[in-house]
């Protein structure tokens, strides 16, 4: 399985959230603020709250949704997103390149024990 580098996408929405420490945004704040889709930052803020490297929080503020043939009318709460200090810290593209030299590391000390094991059975 290949280590899988962070989107570019992903990273204009952690530098931004970074650039701007301490504030809170909406998905579509940031959506609008780097010129990509809604769903791409959604995923990326998901996984960053995962890894504990952001939080949402819910305001008093409210979004009414009108009702349609096929949804009763509600008022939700709207969720803003900011980043942790652990968040501030975090370095994607770092840590995917950790992971694939530790996958390297990982395969070449397996190679030296199978090519060891192969030679002390030849010397047998």
């Amino acid at each position: 399985m290949a280590t899988q580098t962070p989107s570019v996408n992903a990273v204009k929405v952690l530098n931004l959230m970074k650039e701007r420490y301490g504030s809170e945004y909406t998905k579509r704040e940031l959506a609008d603020a780097l010129g990509i889709s809604i769903s791409a930052v959604t995923g990326t803020i998901n996984n960053l709250i995962k890894k504990g490297y952001a939080i949402t929080t819910r305001t008093e503020d409210v979004v009414e949704q009108e009702a349609t043939e096929t949804r009763k009318a509600k008022i939700k709460p709207v969720p803003y997103h900011t980043l942790t200090e652990a968040g501030l810290a975090y370095d994607p593209v770092a840590e995917a390149e950790a992971k694939a030299a530790a996958k390297e590391a990982e395969k070449a000390a397996k190679k030296a024990a199978r090519e060891a094991a192969k030679a002390a059975k030849e010397a047998e």
